[in-house]
This record gives C-alpha cells, structure tokens and sequence, in this order.
C-alpha cells in the first residue's frame, strides 16, 4: 500500500512538472514585465480582431458617402476612335472598286444631375449608415475594454486560486506529519493519519487542475493582447475600493442609458436609415432632370459622309420620368415600409433589453459591495476558527476532520472573496458599457487598485 501511494505522488509531481514546463513554453513573445490592465488595453487596441473588423467596417460604411455623392455630381466620359475602313457601291448587281479610307471619331460628354431626389435621398441615407457604423465602432470599443478585464479578472483570480490552493497543501502536509508524529508517540490513531493522508492527496490533486486553469486563463487573455504574459499584477485589498454606483439612483441609470446606449442609438440609426430607404424608393418614380454638355469631332465617321469632317458642340436638359415598370417600384416601397417596421421592433427589443441589463448589473454592483464585506468577515471568523480548531485537536478534543474541514471553509472563504470582488469590478464596468459611458479611464481606475506581484 505504501509503494502504491509512493508511485502515485511521483506520477502527481511529474504532472505538475509538465503543466510548469507548459507555462514556460508558450508559442506566442512573452511579456517578461509584469502586465498591468492598462498595457494589455493598449496591446488590445491594435490587436484584438474583433476591434479591427470594426474598424474596417467603419471605413467600408463611409466610402459609401462618397459613392452616394458622385450621384450628384457631375461626370464626364470621353470616347475616342480610329480605324479603317472599306466601301464598295454598285448599280444593277455591278460593284465600282473598293473606297479606303481613315475614320476618326473624339468626343467628350458632360451630365450634370439638376434634379435626382431619388439620388438626393440615397446620399443622406449613407451619411446615416456611416454614423450608425461610428456607433457600431463605439460598442466594440467599449465592448473590448469589458472582455480584456474579464479576461484579465479571470487570469487573476486563477493566480489567487493557485496561492491559495499552495497554502491550503503546506496546511494539510503539516496535518499530515503532525498525525504522523501523533501515532508515532501513541497519541493518535492509525485513521487520523490516513484521513490526513487523504487530505493532502486531495489538495495536491485539485492544485494541479487550478495550475492548468492558469494557462488557459493567461492564453485568453493573450489572444486578446498578442503577448503571452509571464506575469501579471494583483490586486491589492488596500488600493481596492468600494463605491456605489453614481448617479446612486436606478431611474437615473435608465434615463442615461436611452439616450447614450450605443445598443439603442444603433437601433435609432437603423430606424433613419429605413425612413429614407422610403423616400428613396418613393422618389425613384419622380422625373429626373439632366444637363447634357458634349462635344464631339469626327472623320469620315461612315460611308456617308467620307471625306468629311465634323466638330459639333451641344447642350441640352433632359428630362426622364418611369412611366411603368412591371411593379417593380410599387413592390419596393412596400419592402422599405415593412424594414421601418422591423427597424422599430428592433429598437423596442433593444430598448428593453438595455433596460434589462442595467438593473442586472446596478443590483450586481450594490449586491458585490454587501457580499464583499460579508466575505471579508468570513475569512476572519474562519482564520480563527481554524486556529482554535487546531488547538482542540492538539489536546486531544478535535479529530483531524474537523481541522480539514475548518481549512476547507477558509479556503472557500478566500476564494469567494477575492471571485466577488473580481465581480464588483466587473459589473462596474459592465453597468458603464451598457449605459454607454465607459471610457479609459474606467480602465486605468481599475488599473491603479494593481500593482505587480513582487512588490
């Protein structure tokens, strides 16, 4: 049973020696410097992919405004020709030789839209698509500092795990030798040393899956930075504060929210946007009115007129109305109604849903602030707990169960601790996002409750 228990420590050390040898080895440049939430925000701006799409769409949507804008500009084509060419004429089934001759044909044309109201609403249509691709732009900025810190949160808190999975090791090892040193004098029981046993093993056991959590932690929040971080900093208790939401009023955060949500101002430009779509589909049965400036120069341009030559200027205002076209017109007026209607469903769903969410996240912050301080209290009243249920057990009035267990809810208690502030920072930023006021230096607040592990 011994040389059992031998080999399956060896195999126990072994697995945590190649998770180590795992962290060490990352594909990716590490970041020997410990990684403040700041810097990786930085690193994040110009590497995350789902920011960069967004940008690109960005540019993609604002071309649009100049697309839509040469509609009512004007535009000039040029023509140019020469060739040869070859004519025969006869009479009564007799043809006269071939004529041979050089054709030459230049010309330039100018059409200058007058009066295009289809056009005209095509192009204000495009400034609003623009500016709803700027708000798009917004939310996943803001988006993206949400993710890096829950990604950073997350990295942390599985750090915090591993110190305290160390501590609650060392403890139970202690456990162990101290039964060990109990039977040993005949005071304790052949029992309590396994069941101490059992403790350690266990102990060992989940410290090697929270040392596997680290790596796919720090790898997340690499594929948000592009830098694998060799270290990052922690968050000091001391630094760390507790404040309640300001404005401390729910109402206020709603009436905030609808007018700076960038869920909501995105569904108020989808609603514009389906508007015009309307009139520019209305307006596309309205006359069109043109002017037509050209010149064009030819030479023996056909066989009519070989050997001679002609440079004609003209200008002229045309007009062009549709009288009928199959339904085709009538069909898309109704489709660009029924999109508005879509468009203002979409703006009650994300009306309601932002409302939703600032509750969710208002209550989440006043519940972290009481649950925090409650945790607090906890892991002081299980720190002496502990203590004085290791003093029981010393003079023979505690089994080694009781310690276990006793170390078991202080870890526990420290481990929802730190998870609950990790929370609060969270739905802080997150009540922020969804109202839509959430900047950088919501970032570099956080920032400065951190500082690097080895100060």
């Amino acid at each position: 049973m011994t040389s059992n228990r031998k080999h399956t420590w060896s195999l126990k050390k072994a697995l945590r020696y190649s998770i180590v040898a795992v962290l060490l080895c990352g594909s990716s440049p590490a970041y020997s410097a410990p990684l403040d939430l700041m810097t990786a925000y930085q690193k994040a701006l110009t590497y995350d992919a789902k920011l960069r799409s967004a940008k690109a769409d960005n540019l993609t949507y604002k071309e649009e405004v100049g697309k839509a804008r040469s509609q009512l500009r004007p535009n000039v084509r040029m023509n140019a020709a020469r060739g040869r060419s070859a004519t025969q004429h006869g009479v009564l089934g007799g043809f006269y030789p071939a004529d041979y001759y050089n054709t030459v044909n230049y010309g330039v044309t100018l059409r200058q839209p007058l009066l295009n109201l289809s056009s005209l609403a095509a192009y204000q249509q495009s400034k609003i698509v623009a500016a709803k691709s700027g708000v798009d732009l917004q939310r996943e900025e803001s988006s993206l500092m949400v993710r890096l810190t829950e990604a950073y949160c997350n990295a942390m808190f599985a750090e915090d795990n591993v110190a305290f999975s160390k501590s609650l090791i060392l403890a139970t090892k202690e456990q162990l030798e101290q039964a060990k040193r109990r039977y040993a004098k005949g005071f304790g029981t052949l029992t309590e040393v396994e069941e101490a046993q059992a403790g350690y093993d266990n102990a060992q056991a989940e410290g090697v899956e929270i040392l596997n959590s680290v790596e796919f932690s720090r790898r997340e929040l690499e594929n948000l930075t592009g830098v694998y971080p060799d270290e990052l900093c922690k968050l000091l208790p001391k630094k760390f504060k507790l404040i309640m939401p300001q404005p401390n009023k729910i109402d206020a955060w709603l009436d905030l929210a609808r007018s700076t949500s960038p869920l909501i101002m995105s569904a108020h430009k989808e609603i514009d946007i389906a508007r015009k779509e309307i009139t520019k589909q209305t307006t596309s049965r309205y006359p069109t009115v043109e002017l037509v400036a050209g010149r064009n120069y030819s030479e023996s341009e056909n066989n009519y007129s070989i050997g001679s030559t002609y440079d004609t200027y003209s200008i002229s205002v045309q007009l062009s109305m549709p009288v009928y076209t199959g339904g085709y017109a009538s069909a898309s007026i109704r489709q660009a109604r029924a999109k508005s209607l879509k468009a203002g469903e979409q703006l009650n769903v994300q009306e309601r849903g932002v409302e939703s969410e600032v509750r969710k996240y208002y209550n989440g912050v006043v519940s972290s602030i009481s649950m925090i301080k409650a945790y607090e209290q906890a892991v002081k009243s299980r720190q002496v707990a502990l203590v004085g249920t290791q003093k029981a057990y010393a003079v023979g009035l505690r089994s080694n169960v009781d310690v276990l267990d006793a170390q078991q809810k202080l870890f526990a208690s420290q481990r929802n601790l730190a998870k609950s502030r990790y929370q609060y920072i969270l739905n802080r930023l997150m009540l922020k996002q969804v109202a839509g006021t959430i900047t950088s230096s919501d970032i570099n607040e956080v920032n400065g409750w951190l500082a690097a592990a080895r100060q």
